[in-house]
């Protein structure tokens, strides 16, 4: 789980959603960040990467546990 209020995170890995910009009143925002779950390795490479484009679907677990098993031997 990561915070990222000033997206700098989401715009690093492109992950910025200009199409949902609604947030809590009084908020600023531009946009929101896509809803996502990546996988990284130890150097910060991505080896997966799911990304809705819907802002109320998240990743199932299953399918991250299956790509952890995938990508990860001591699972």
């Amino acid at each position: 789980m990561l915070s990222d209020p000033k997206l700098v995170v989401t715009d690093a890995f492109g992950l910025r959603n200009t199409a949902i910009t609604s947030g809590p009143p009084g908020d600023d925002a531009e946009a929101l960040p896509a809803p996502a779950t990546l996988l990284l390795d130890r150097n910060g490479k991505v080896l997966w990467m799911d990304v809705s484009e819907d802002y109320q679907r998240r990743s199932d677990p299953s399918v991250v546990l299956a790509a952890m098993r995938e990508h990860f031997d001591a699972l």
